[in-house]
């Protein structure tokens, strides 16, 4: 009990003249907000990119893709293989038998972002006429659907925030074929609406892509149905392609993304936090300089050593927390929510919205207290091997 006295002494004593070394403190302060709001920055833009595509994720449908591609560009799907492929067990079908199924294809078209005025490449997928029963997220939010055969198209919502002429009613050129905006639509949040939708057949004229087909959507029949549908393309040597869930296929294409913004993030952090381990040594040298009479006078009125350390300690320990409290709570003002967008698999944009959780905010405060910890503990113990004759005197 006595420790714990004399310990909490030494702490208000230490808090108390915080004030006479207000600037170099405050330095301490704001290095390691920034540390965090860098950290928290990288993994909120890692989490809202994987929530984008993996929150889409559906096991009732299943992404058909040529043999060895990985991803939708890359991958061709010929007509033959489309007809036994609509043939397949596993796919559900309505009242006349006609599949679920949506052929598609994905053609990179250039727009203009409203904010920095530069071209960017999104996506305009042609859909089959099944391409929106396929997407239980997609709803429209204003307009009408694209009609069948016309030169027509449909707009993800964030798309038309984020770029200028996707306006609806409006005529936009993209290439040499004109298209109208008839309608936005919105996807919960989803990669869905980082894209234009509009009739394959139509893209497939306009782009002189005829037949090409790149991906088949498919709606499954029951909790067996992608067992069947395996199991069928597996059996038929006739069938070129794979088959996915839709949870599966976008959970593979985050994680290679996610995966690099984590390596430029973590690393650029840990630096950043060297850094502020360095400012937080030399702003508990400066105290400890600072307060060499107040020290050698506690210890000389009989204050042990460990207190002497733990105050100091304490001391370095709540001025990084306060940083910490403060980068995270700029971080959760500026950052979470914050509308932003990367370069898929398929090279064109994915609009997405940074997401901060409690485990970030924790992985924070243990950097932090990393920080504090190291670059107070050296000071603290400094603190505890002044000279007392030297210490009264004002040197060390």
């Amino acid at each position: 009990m006595n420790l714990l006295r004399q310990c909490v002494a030494v702490t208000n004593a230490n808090l108390r003249s915080v004030r006479r070394r207000f600037w170099i403190s405050f330095s301490l302060v704001l290095s390691v907000a920034l540390v965090t709001m860098i950290l928290l920055g990288f993994l909120a833009m890692a989490n809202g990119f994987n929530k984008a595509l993996t929150q889409v994720g559906a096991e009732d449908i299943a992404i058909v893709l040529s043999s060895g591609a990985r991803s939708e560009l890359g991958s061709r799907i010929t007509p033959p293989h489309l007809h036994l492929l609509e043939e397949a067990p596993g796919i559900a079908r309505d009242a006349n038998g006609a599949a679920f199924t949506s052929p598609e294809l994905i053609v990179p078209v250039d727009v203009i972002g409203k904010s920095d005025q530069l071209p960017a490449a999104v996506s305009l997928r042609g859909v089959g006429l099944r391409g929106v029963a396929v997407r239980p997220l997609v709803k429209l939010s204003e307009g009408r659907m694209f009609a069948q055969g016309a030169n027509e198209l449909i707009i993800g919502k964030r798309l038309a925030q984020d770029y200028e002429g996707l306006e609806l009613g409006k005529t936009i050129l993209f290439g040499k074929s004109k298209w109208k905006v008839v309608g936005f639509f919105d996807a919960d949040g989803s990669v869905f609406e980082s894209e234009l939708l509009a009739d394959a057949k139509v893209v497939q004229t306009l782009f002189n892509r005829p037949n090409l087909t790149q991906v088949l959507r498919v709606k499954l029949a029951g909790p067996d149905g992608f067992a069947q549908l395996a199991s069928y393309i597996e059996a038929n040597p006739r069938l070129p392609v794979t088959v996915r869930s839709e949870r599966q296929y976008f959970a593979s294409q985050s994680q290679r993304v996610s995966q690099i913004i984590l390596w430029l993030g973590w690393p650029l952090a840990l630096t950043m936090a060297l850094g502020a381990i360095i400012g937080a040594l030399t702003t508990m040298y400066s105290s400890v300089s600072d307060r060499l009479i107040e020290i050698a006078t506690v210890r000389a009125i009989g204050f042990s050593r460990t207190s002497a350390f733990i105050g100091t300690w304490i001391e370095a320990l709540l001025l990084t927390l306060i940083g910490c409290g403060v980068g995270t709570l700029a971080a959760l003002l500026l950052l979470d929510g914050w509308a932003a967008s990367t370069v898929g698999a398929d090279n064109t944009q994915i609009a997405f919205e940074l997401q901060l959780s409690l485990s970030m905010i924790i992985n924070a405060v243990a950097v932090s207290l990393l920080v504090g910890a190291v670059g107070g503990g050296l000071p603290a113990f400094r603190a505890t091997r002044v000279p007392l004759r030297l210490a009264m005197t004002g040197r060390s």
